[in-house]
């Protein structure tokens, strides 16, 4: 938008249906992902059951974002329903705990740092903003993975030598 433009509802929902078309499409995709062994060949949905679609891991979590963000600016923005099934099927403590399960290897210590992190985190403090209890419900969910990455900034932050 250009300086000075204005959000409109009618700009929201533009913005809403170009989340919407990606958010859950897994293909085409680029894993940012450590192979270990041959058990760790999956497709992204079943690495990362809430944040696989888009074309990578942060940028579906974006585009979680910008959906959370529009609709409590505009809570009777038309993809609303849409928004609200998408969130409540995701944003699911069984679903948030396998991708805070994905985290624990070693390997995995660096994945989507801090770009990534920061748009999670991002995230859930754009849900906890809302004033619905089914916000609080899916920044409960989330919960888990916020700390995650919390906790991964608080070990990060003390050796990083320079901005990156």
């Amino acid at each position: 938008m250009s300086p000075g433009a204005v959000l409109t509802e009618e700009l929201a929902s533009r913005f809403a249906g170009v989340a919407l078309s990606h958010i859950t499409r897994e293909y085409p995709h680029k894993l940012d992902h450590v192979l270990v062994d041959a058990g760790d060949l999956k497709s992204p949905r079943e690495l990362h059951p809430v944040f696989f679609g888009s074309f990578d891991w942060h940028s579906c979590v974006h585009g979680y974002w910008l959906l959370a963000t529009l609709l409590r600016r505009f809570p009777t923005l038309v993809e609303g329903p849409q928004i609200i099934e998408l969130f409540d099927s995701q944003l699911t403590a069984q679903k948030v705990a396998s991708e805070v399960e994905y985290l624990e290897p070693p390997l995995r210590r660096t994945f989507e740092r801090p770009y990534g992190w920061a748009w999670l985190l991002m995230l859930g403090a754009e849900l906890s903003r809302h004033q619905s209890p089914a916000a609080a419900k899916w920044a409960s969910a989330l919960s888990p993975l916020t700390t995650a990455f919390v906790d991964r900034y608080r070990a990060f932050l003390p050796k990083a030598t320079y901005p990156v």
